[in-house]
């Protein structure tokens, strides 16, 4: 391969070199031209107009032998031999400039040092289970963010143990959570991990403030596994403040179709990944605010009318293409949801076209499953919101917002320009807190490295020459 890449380097240095003598050799030919400028069509302004274009077998002292032999005028000839001197001293300065700028703007990059002196190295030491947990059953929070913001790594036992002892704690919850107020709750993270230090910023310390996430924490972005570690290192260290839904992404189907399994086969391993996929497997899918707000990460089942019935579904399995859990992890709010009315005759549960599974839930739906449960709202990530918020048309009793969505990753994508939003209910008023998206490390597409990424361009460039 090393030796492929040589030759189609030096092949295309050579090509180069070249094309330079023959853009050089142009550029005489037409000054030597517009210097003679003959009266008459003669053969040599006939070539000479065409010479430009004529790469092969013309060079300068053959061009100057045949103008001077068709044109033997001696006034002329020494004034050509004299702006062709001209032109070569012009020439010679010109490039003895460009030389002297260049070696004055030139500056040497060592090979034993960072280029960008102001930015450190990612650490190289890969935290170990005794640095993270040490003597004690918490974690060290403030060292395992650190470490993971400056892309630190973790050993694979260290990994491991706190996914396992997350997976511990969330396989004992119940379907359904019950939860105090105040909260805060937390829409879609996608693997933006340093955006969602920045929603930690607005939302306060995990260690004084109680969290609800709404699931969705892996692929799309290029930090799902650091994601991933800190939520279920913070859900270890505050087991009873600290809570997590499960959300579509994940799952098997999802996290190998799109980013989050080669993640982690990159970070840490195919173990790691099944780890992963046994600890999805054993989260939370609702869960219930100061019994006035019902959360979810999709939207309503048909076949769900009675919150209680979701304490009996059997949550520890890959979700299925259809039923309940299927429809509370993929539905959506219809799209003529704000301009429905009660009075109007509307099917209640849609086919869901865009997603392909589940259903589109209208307004009609909603109101009747607030009121058949008494309950005040229905809180729902799943869908990105250019506000990072939506609350949809409110219920004609109440007149409280029947829905509402919370997307709180920035920049969706790192291509929809769109803000972050959480949502803190304190048990009567709901606070919606913004921010917007934060730069991180760029990452190559698809955790190409450089040498990888790089081979498409030279094999284009050999193509060309050949």
């Amino acid at each position: 391969m090393m030796v492929i890449i040589f030759v189609s380097v030096a092949g295309f240095l050579v090509y180069r070199y070249h094309a330079n003598q023959r853009r050089y050799l142009r550029t005489l030919t037409r000054s030597i031209y517009d210097t003679l400028q003959p009266s008459s069509d003669t053969t040599a302004g006939s070539f000479l107009q065409t010479a430009p274009t004529n790469d092969k077998g013309f060079d300068r002292t053959s061009t100057s032998e045949f103008v001077f032999n068709e044109y033997n005028n001696k006034e002329r000839n020494i004034y050509a031999r004299v702006h062709i001197r001209k032109m070569k001293k012009y020439q010679q300065a010109k490039k003895n400039s460009i030389r002297t700028t260049i070696k004055h703007e030139k500056q040497i990059y060592s090979n034993t040092e960072r280029v960008m002196n102001h930015i450190p190295y990612p650490p190289a030491h890969l935290l170990t289970v005794k640095e993270i947990f040490g003597t004690s059953d918490k974690p060290n929070l403030s060292l395992l963010l650190q470490h993971l913001e400056a892309e630190g790594r973790l050993q694979l036992d260290a990994a491991l143990t706190i996914m396992i002892r997350g997976r511990e704690l969330t396989a004992r919850e119940p379907n359904m959570l019950e939860i105090s107020t105040p909260v805060t709750i937390v829409g879609d993270i996608h693997g933006q991990f340093f955006d969602m230090l920045k929603m930690f910023e607005k939302g306060g310390d995990v260690a004084s403030n109680r969290y609800l996430f709404l699931g969705d924490y892996v692929d799309r972005g290029q930090f799902s596994v650091e994601v991933v570690l800190y939520l279920w290192a913070v859900k270890i260290a505050h087991p009873d403040t600290f809570f997590l839904l499960r959300g579509n992404h994940e799952c098997r189907n999802l996290t190998v179709y799109f980013t989050f399994k080669d993640e982690c086969l990159l970070k840490l391993g195919d173990v790691f990944y099944e780890e992963c996929m046994k600890s999805f497997d054993c989260l939370p899918i609702a869960a219930l605010v100061q019994s006035q707000l019902f959360c979810i990460h999709g939207c309503l089942s048909p076949e769900i009318r009675q919150i209680r019935e979701i304490t009996d579904l059997d949550r520890a399995m890959e979700p299925p293409t259809k039923g309940p859990l299927c429809d509370i992890l993929w539905a959506d709010p219809t799209d003529s949801y704000d301009n429905e009315k009660l009075d109007q005759r509307y099917e209640m549960f849609t086919h869901n076209g865009p997603r392909g599974c589940s259903y589109n839930v209208s307004y009609k739906a909603i109101c009747k499953f607030l009121d058949d449960n008494d309950l005040l709202c229905v809180i729902r990530a799943h869908q990105v919101q250019s506000a990072g918020c939506k609350m949809y048309k409110k219920h004609e009793k109440t007149l409280f917002p029947t829905l509402v969505t919370i997307f709180s990753a920035p920049n969706y994508c790192e291509v929809y320009k769109n803000r972050g939003a959480i949502l803190r209910y304190d048990g009567s008023v709901m606070h919606v807190f913004q921010y917007k998206w934060v730069k991180h490390p760029y990452v190559l597409p698809n955790f190409l490295d450089a040498f990888r990424w790089s081979i498409p361009f030279v094999l284009e460039k050999v193509t060309d020459m050949l």
